[in-house]
């Protein structure tokens, strides 16, 4: 009897462990992605023509008279292009400690004598930002390192150029002359340029198909 007990005991065990060793060998599907809900931030088909109809009245008809042609009006960047540009930020920013918290997206210009871009046309650059009290702050990550982050705002500063739009007082005081930053704008031409922490380079439409 009691060898009985034994042998039922081992078998038992064995069972258990047999079970327990197919359950870890279950191979994991890494393919399954995990469902993602609707963004809280989308809009619907007539928010969209409200917004497009509203910029169609109030904006194009002033460049396009300002300009003498219809301006750029979109911007494509590919899914890889952006993809790679937020994996790079992070990169550099994990690198250096610092929190990565968005991008700003920004309008600028290309100059009608540029040998580069789409010349006399808008674009768009993006510039990431983190979290500086508080409050979501462009900066550079390939120039700031782990003891100081460089905002974007004092690199164009050193250039001449009067970014305003960090802060409210910033943007308060945009017309006060600065004269550091206009020494520096004198001085722009023997400075040497800088690559940058923005990304650009789109397709933009019009003036391309």
């Amino acid at each position: 009897m009691k060898t009985i007990r034994v042998v039922t005991l081992a078998l038992l065990v064995s069972a258990v462990t047999f079970i327990a060793c197919q359950k870890d060998e279950v191979p994991v599907n890494s393919n399954t992605e995990t469902q993602v809900e609707r963004p809280w931030n989308m809009i619907s088909y007539k928010g969209m023509i409200e917004r497009l109809e509203d910029y169609d009245k109030t904006r194009k008809p002033i460049l396009e008279q300002a300009l003498g042609y219809e301006d750029a009006r979109i911007n494509f960047y590919s899914i890889e292009t952006l993809e790679n540009y937020i994996a790079y930020v992070k990169q550099l920013s994990k690198e250096k400690g610092i929190e990565f918290t968005g991008i700003n997206f920004v309008s600028g210009a290309y100059p009608k004598d540029a040998n580069y871009g789409t010349p006399g046309y808008q674009h768009i650059m993006f510039m990431p930002t983190t979290n500086i009290s508080g409050k979501n702050i462009g900066f550079d990550p390939s120039l700031s390192t782990e003891n100081k982050v460089v905002t974007i705002k004092e690199v164009l500063a050193s250039y001449g150029y009067n970014w305003v739009y960090d802060s409210e007082e910033d943007y308060k005081n945009r017309n006060v002359l600065n004269k550091q930053i206009n020494a520096n704008l004198s001085n722009r031409e023997k400075k040497a340029d800088l690559d940058s922490g923005a990304g650009n380079l789109s397709h933009i439409k019009p003036p391309n198909p």
